[in-house]
């Protein structure tokens, strides 16, 4: 079997894999499903959720990959299509293209002996030493199910584009993600009525803080341990934004950082200004009203289910990996038990995960060149992962979701991440990147 590498996905994740294979000198192909680069962002491909106002969440200053910055030119929070130029610009300057299949993806992939068997979706068959899963996690839309029938429309935010969709019509938005905020952002443009349906409050951060994108605030901040950082960040909350009860909105029963992070100002404008409504949990569905929990019942046109997505591996058989309710959580979100697998992209956590990608990406690129050239040191790792406890939150208590399994605190990760490249031997200093040629 031939000492390559098989990507699969061509969207941040599989592109700053590929990367760091190049600077490492190992064969790689990258099989990307969509015609171009992009993956999530490319909203070119008919199967992208990213809808038509969609921005970054986190700035493009913690956003950028490594010594790949984007322009300090940009906005904080660049547009759905400046991330796209982003990324194909990538993959332009480090010639990845020679690599990518397109408009192929992964059919089915079977371990075998030293290696994986791959069938892709045009039915070539090629068998690659290493496979790294980087297809994302947004590409299976998690549609609740509630009784009754519903004589309006009723869909997942996946098929969202823009306001133009909801114009004049009554819209309930179901969550509070940050893809529900923009959703009844855009909506109260153009609806006639906008609420949305919540099982729980949560803390909204404006986008900037004292003049700072709120991420490079944080980031800026003296070091201090999470619980400490909780209580000063929910203090200074609640002198900037206020308490958001008086428009209806619940009370958090959490703490700050214990669900994923809600970034927008433009929300609460509008529930300043009595735009969008706050309505509860939903009970049932009865022809054109939605029936809630507390026992009242009102008519909309339209549900949308802003309600996240499940992961999936489809090309890998389920028994071969260890789900936990759509979750998967193997050491480091990385190393899976199957041998010469390695996972990138299926993490959530409270900050870019950009910029967590191209260490990531790093280590598994070792542990490629530790199977390949030094099988003890291999050994040496399996055995680390299996024994060595790797803190992942930072004493974090996240909600007990099916989102939250395996979340990681983006400081606390990067410090494993160190702590196994210590452990390792390894160096601390990235392989630098491969220069775009001619």
């Amino acid at each position: 079997m031939q000492d390559r590498a098989a990507i699969v996905g061509a969207g941040p994740a599989g592109l700053t894999q590929a990367r760091v294979l190049a600077g490492l000198g190992v064969p790689f192909t990258i099989f990307e499903r969509a015609g171009d680069f992009g993956g999530l962002w490319n909203h070119e491909d008919p199967q992208s959720p990213i809808y038509d106002s969609a921005h970054l969440i986190s700035s493009r200053t913690m956003t950028g990959f490594a010594d790949y910055p984007m322009p300090e030119s940009w906005a904080d929070y660049p547009a759905r299509d400046l991330i796209l130029d982003y990324l194909r610009g990538f993959a332009r300057d480090y010639r990845l293209g020679e690599h990518t299949h397109f408009n192929e993806g992964v059919a089915r992939a079977e371990p075998v002996d030293g290696g994986w068997r791959l069938t892709t979706s045009k039915g070539q068959v090629e068998e690659f030493r290493w496979l790294i899963a980087a297809n994302g996690s947004n590409r299976k839309p998690l549609l609740p199910h509630w009784p009754g029938e519903f004589t309006g429309t009723l869909r997942h935010a996946a098929s969202y584009r823009n306001a133009n969709e909801l114009a004049g019509k009554r819209v309930l938005i179901v969550g509070l993600g940050n893809s529900g905020v923009d959703i009844a952002c855009d909506a109260a443009r153009t609806a006639k009525r906008v609420a949305v349906s919540l099982r729980r409050g949560y803390h909204i951060i404006p986008k900037h803080i004292l003049g700072k994108p709120a991420d490079v605030f944080a980031a800026d901040s003296p070091p201090m341990p999470i619980w400490l950082r909780q209580r000063i960040f929910q203090l200074l909350l609640r002198v900037i934004v206020g308490d958001l009860s008086k428009y209806g909105m619940p009370k958090p029963d959490h703490r700050l950082m214990e669900t994923h992070p809600l970034l927008n100002d433009q929300f609460i404008h509008h529930l300043r200004h009595g735009d969008v409504e706050i309505l509860g949990d939903i009970k049932a569905l009865d022809g054109a009203d939605v029936v809630f929990r507390d026992g009242h019942r009102e008519a909309f046109d339209e549900v949308i289910a802003a309600t996240g997505y499940d992961w999936e591996i489809p090309y890998i058989a389920e028994n071969l990996l260890d789900w936990d309710r759509g979750r998967l959580a193997p050491p480091l979100s990385i190393f899976p038990e199957p041998a010469n697998l390695f996972l990138l992209s299926f993490i959530e956590s409270n900050g870019s995960s950009f910029s967590l990608f191209n260490e990531m990406a790093w280590v598994i690129g070792r542990a490629i060149l530790a199977e390949r050239d030094n099988p003890g040191d291999y050994r040496k790792l399996r055995r680390l992962l299996r024994e060595t406890r790797f803190d992942v939150t930072g004493g974090l208590h996240m909600q007990g979701t099916d989102r939250h399994v395996g979340y990681l605190d983006n400081k606390t990760y990067r410090k494993a991440l160190l702590r196994l490249k210590r452990l390792m031997g390894w160096p601390k200093v990235e392989t630098p990147p491969v220069p775009a040629e001619g």
